[in-house]
């Protein structure tokens, strides 16, 4: 949605136009999102609610853009997107990505702010559910793993070599008064698509001060490393994530632990025709060394696309945690709702998304 002076129907309009006609061109700014909400029935954290929820399959934002061709290849873009809740009618405190970008068409390009790590776009094209409130891959598998982040800068190469492209994105951290590397991350992927097939690697390390014992002077650490891949036969595309995590995990103030171990998605989408999809995923996660709990995460969905702003669609997700560890810490099927320790969370959701 543009907005256009011309729509103005007023003497002071027409005064501006013509003192502004002969002017410089101002960079053009976008505003579109979406705004996605659902009638939902779920039972989590020793509750049972009947609600409207905000972004069931996609999260509600308002997203800001402005590019310009600056010639020669060259581009430049500013981008900000802000959280919607349609049930209430507020704004979130939380901002997805704001970055300012440069891009060259042969060479790929850089951006500046909060970003969405490399990694993320990697396993992302893999997650059958679109990250949806009931994704697994979300829930479960990126549980306390670094996936957005403030104060970075990214690189995003251009396709080479028939598919290939490189991603890294490297962050200051909490930018702390004693340069401390806390909140650190270095992300760094590769990916090959090409045709039906998809495939890609990226590995994250993230440093973190010990929530507990501010004294220690050496940052704890974790390494998460995901494979992924896509397969397209004819209608259905075939996904799978491998996920292996080691390190420092936590969620100030309330909990930490050190842990290793691995997670497994596997999953589909399937066009049935150019107006029915239905996804489907599997996510099992099975922690070595008994800090986390070991659990099952199922999600099934299908969507109606009225037209491509406007999709109906309805999911149903369910996590069966195992014996909880020692942190405490149960995988939910919603990040809003915490569950109990041993609680099996599950909903089911229908709802509407419109883009703009």
């Amino acid at each position: 949605m543009r907005e256009n002076l011309s729509t103005l129907r007023n003497p002071l309009a027409l005064a501006v136009l013509a003192l502004t006609a002969s002017a410089p061109a101002l960079a053009q700014v976008t505003i579109s999102g979406y705004v996605d909400a659902a009638l939902e029935h779920i039972s989590s954290g020793g509750k049972t609610l009947n609600r409207v929820s905000p972004g069931g399959l996609t999260t509600s934002r308002l997203e800001f853009t402005a590019k310009e061709d600056l010639g020669n290849g060259l581009s430049a873009k500013i981008r900000h997107e802000m959280i919607l809740k349609p049930d209430t009618g507020a704004m979130d405190a939380n901002s997805r990505e704001t970055y300012i970008q440069l891009a060259h068409k042969d060479w790929g390009d850089i951006n500046l702010g909060r970003l969405n790590l490399s990694s993320y776009h990697l396993y992302g094209y893999a997650d059958p559910s679109y990250g949806s409130a009931y994704s697994p891959v979300n829930n479960m598998m990126v549980f306390y793993a670094p996936w957005r982040e403030s104060n970075a800068i990214s690189f995003n190469s251009a396709k080479f070599a028939g598919g290939f492209q490189v991603r890294a994105t490297v962050t200051a951290g909490k930018e702390e008064s004693d340069n401390s590397k806390n909140g650190r991350v270095i992300s760094v992927g590769a990916s090959y698509w090409n045709g039906p097939l998809f495939l890609s690697v990226a590995n994250d390390i993230h440093n973190k001060s010990n929530i507990w014992d501010k004294s220690k002077k050496q940052n704890e650490t974790s390494r998460d490393t995901y494979v992924s891949g896509v397969y397209r036969i004819g209608s259905f595309d075939l996904t799978a994530i491998l996920h292996d995590y080691n390190g420092y995990y936590a969620y100030p103030p309330y909990v930490d632990f050190q842990t290793h171990g691995k997670s497994l998605q596997l999953g589909t989408r399937i066009s049935v025709n150019e107006q029915i999809r239905l996804f489907a995923s599997v996510v099992r996660r099975d922690d070595a060394t008994g800090a986390l709990a070991d659990a099952t995460g199922v999600t099934l969905g299908a969507t109606y696309h009225f037209s491509k702003r406007t999709t109906l669609y309805a999911a149903y997700g369910t996590v069966r945690n195992g014996t909880p560890g020692s942190a405490g810490a149960e995988y939910p099927i919603d990040w809003g709702l915490t569950p109990k320790a041993g609680e099996n969370p599950e909903g089911y959701m229908f709802g509407l998304r419109h883009a703009f």
